[in-house]
């Protein structure tokens, strides 16, 4: 064996390295595509993680079923638009008057759910019931009063005695005897055709606020026709006819009230034509009756 020392390891002379473009960086994470390299000086980015790829495992995962989305997903979806375009055609009078409340009420009731159409107009629905109670009380009152009946025997009181038993009993009642019963009776007239004005016009106002709520739910009914569920269909038809019915008995009530009003009226000009034409002109024959002869 020589005794020559050991050379170290000898790879061949390394290639002196020829002046070139110096290669990229590699980076740790590469989320797209490649990118200018930054200029010397330039801070460094931060890392982004915008548009990750997907990884493999959540690639081959299932879709997630779609979340059934409501009829309307939104009170500003242009469905409100669209009800307010049908109630244009199909109620232009009621729409011309009260635009924005038909519009406030469709921003309400849309989107459309069950829960809510269960309570549409239910406190509408309350008021008129208890605004019902004040004309079903005037009309009770009326007819108490019983003022034609008294009425009538206060004419019969001018008339004189006819027949053999009429003579011989003579009348029951003088006219004047009627004049403190119809002055009470007057008075009554009077004050029941004030209180009969203000729950009229109260009702009245109530009943055109349900109109409102009837047309807003009959407008979204034919929207919601193409929703194809039945319960909610259902539900949207027997709450239209609930309305409805309180409607029409607002209106039958006002016209009933109507005609309480114009007997009343009527009876309030008979009394007061007995009070200041009949009774005075029979106590001025009895005067001329009861003066001595001369």
């Amino acid at each position: 064996m020589s005794n020559q020392p050991p050379k170290a390891f000898d790879f061949g002379e390394d290639p002196v390295p020829e002046p070139a473009t110096p290669a990229a960086t590699p980076r740790a994470f590469d989320f797209g595509e490649e990118q200018a390299a930054p200029a010397a000086g330039t801070p460094p980015k931060a890392l982004s993680f915008d548009d990750m790829p997907e990884s493999a495992s959540a690639a081959r995962m299932p879709p997630k079923p779609a979340t059934p989305k409501p009829l309307f997903d939104s009170e500003d979806h242009p469905a409100v638009r669209d009800a307010l375009a049908s109630a244009r055609v199909g109620h232009p009078a009621l729409f011309d008057q009260s635009e924005q409340r038909l519009a406030a009420l469709f921003r309400r009731l849309l989107p459309v759910r069950l829960s809510l159409v269960t309570e549409w107009a239910e406190q509408p629905l309350m008021e008129q019931a208890a605004l019902l109670q004040p004309m079903t009380e005037l009309v009770r009152q009326f007819a108490k009063m019983e003022v034609p009946a008294l009425l009538d025997a206060a004419l019969e009181s001018t008339r004189p005695p006819s027949g053999v038993f009429g003579k011989l009993f003579g009348r029951p009642a003088a006219p004047a005897e009627f004049k403190p019963r119809l002055l009470a009776a007057r008075s009554q007239l009077q004050q029941l055709m004030l209180d009969s004005e203000l729950a009229t016009s109260d009702l009245d106002a109530s009943a055109r606020n349900l109109t409102l709520h009837w047309v807003a739910l009959a407008v979204v009914s034919d929207l919601a026709a193409r929703a194809h569920d039945a319960t909610l269909l259902d539900v949207l038809q027997q709450r239209r006819t609930l309305i409805q019915q309180a409607v029409r008995q607002a209106e039958l009530s006002i016209l009933q009230m109507g005609q309480v009003r114009q007997q009343a009226a009527d009876l309030i000009v008979q009394v007061s034509s007995f009070l200041s034409v009949t009774l005075p002109a029979l106590e001025m024959a009895q005067t001329q009756n009861n003066k001595p002869s001369t």
